[in-house]
C-alpha cells in the first residue's frame, strides 16, 4: 500500500479538496520499481531521450492492439511532459506529481514486472498503471497538452514565423 496525493480535485460532504490536500491509499505496482531502474530513465529524460531498449518497446506496443497504443501514446506523452520540465520550459507539476510519472514510465519499461509483458494479458498490469496515473493527474496532463499547443506545435509547421493576420484569407 502507497500513500500518495492524487491529481485531480475531489469533491465531498466538505466541498472541493484540492490535490495537494487530499491523501489516497490505494495498493499500487509501483513498488516493483527500485532506484536502479528510475534514476538511468530519468537521467536519460533530462538528457531529452528516452533509453533505446524503451523505444524499441514503445514501437513494439505502437504495433499492437488498441490497449496497447494507449499505453505507447501515453508513455510518449508522459516522457515529452518530464523532457519539458527537465528543460525547464514547461513549469508545472509538482515533484511528487513528476515522479509519479517517471514511475509509471518505470513500470513500463519492465518486461518482468506484477503480470510479465511476455505472457498472453501481460500488459493488463501496465494498462491500469497508466490508466490510473493519466486519471489522477488529469489536470497537469491537460494544462502540459494546452502549453505544447500553444509553444511546441508552432514550431513544427512550416512558415510558422508568419503572423496569424497574414494567414487568413
Amino acid at each position: 500500500m502507497e500513500i500518495y496525493t492524487g491529481g485531480l480535485s475531489e469533491v465531498g460532504a466538505g466541498g472541493v479538496h484540492s490535490p495537494a490536500q487530499t491523501l489516497v491509499s490505494r495498493p499500487t505496482l509501483l513498488q516493483w520499481i527500485t532506484p536502479h531502474e528510475l534514476e538511468p530513465l530519468g537521467d536519460a529524460l533530462a538528457r531529452g531521450r528516452l533509453p533505446s531498449d524503451f523505444l524499441g518497446k514503445l514501437k513494439r506496443l505502437k504495433d499492437g492492439d488498441l490497449a496497447h497504443h494507449f499505453i505507447e501514446q501515453n508513455c510518449r506523452l508522459f516522457a515529452a511532459l518530464l523532457m519539458a520540465t527537465a528543460d525547464g520550459s514547461f513549469r508545472e507539476g509538482s515533484p511528487a506529481e513528476r515522479e509519479r510519472l517517471l514511475r509509471v514510465l518505470a513500470y513500463v519499461r519492465k518486461d518482468d514486472d506484477a503480470i510479465p509483458d511476455y505472457r498472453p494479458e501481460g500488459f493488463a498490469d501496465d494498462q491500469r498503471e497508466m490508466r490510473a496515473a493519466s486519471t489522477e493527474l488529469a489536470g497537469l496532463i491537460h494544462a502540459f497538452k494546452a502549453w505544447r499547443l500553444r509553444h511546441q506545435v508552432p514550431v513544427m509547421w512550416p512558415g510558422h514565423g508568419v503572423s496569424a493576420r497574414r494567414l487568413r484569407l
